[in-house]
């Protein structure tokens, strides 16, 4: 009886961290809504969410600090073999880097999307084809009508209602998803 009791108790305790982890993304996706993008003079910029801005500083922070540990404790008891340990939460806060959402900028002449180390994802307004939202994400999907990368507007980036609009006034042509439908 005690390991029918002990295995419905572990099962609760990942249910009730999976159901953690699900609100708290929710709750960034949420604070993304009610943020507004930047406005300039000639475009507007829909960056990331203060609320996830905020979790990838920490998870960084976190991820640095136990990398540095792993060294001290390394060299504190002179094991050169563990400075290796350093290696997979430094690994993981490059991970973390570049999964970071990416800012997404609206012009007069189409949407452009940063990228780190190669050019620019750009659609011109001409050349919106399709905009669709990902069945388990949350992110919207702006495709080209001659292929090319898509551009990807997270779920944790500010302004995807703006955003929608803003596709729908400059790319009247366009088929684009209703906020209706999911």
């Amino acid at each position: 009886m005690r390991e029918i009791f002990g295995t419905i108790l572990v099962l609760l305790a990942w249910v009730g961290l999976y159901l953690c982890v699900r609100g708290f993304f929710s709750f960034i996706a949420r604070s993304g809504r009610r943020e507004q993008p930047r406005e300039e003079a000639l475009f507007l910029e829909f960056f990331p969410a203060s609320a996830m801005r905020l979790l990838v500083r920490v998870t960084l922070v976190l991820l640095a600090a136990f990398a540095a540990f792993t060294v001290a404790y390394a060299l504190a008891r002179k094991e050169e073999a563990g400075l290796y340990a350093a290696l997979i939460p430094m690994f993981v806060f490059g991970l973390v880097l570049l999964a970071n959402p990416v800012a997404v900028i609206i012009d007069h002449e189409g949407i452009r999307q940063k990228r780190w180390f190669r050019t620019d994802k750009a659609i011109a307004w001409n050349d919106v084809a399709t905009v669709e939202r990902g069945p388990q994400t949350g992110t919207t999907y702006v495709r080209s009508r001659h292929g090319g990368p898509k551009i990807r507007f997270s779920s944790s980036l500010v302004g995807r209602t703006r955003f929608l609009r803003e596709i729908r006034v400059h790319a009247p042509d366009a088929e684009i998803y209703s906020e209706d439908d999911g």
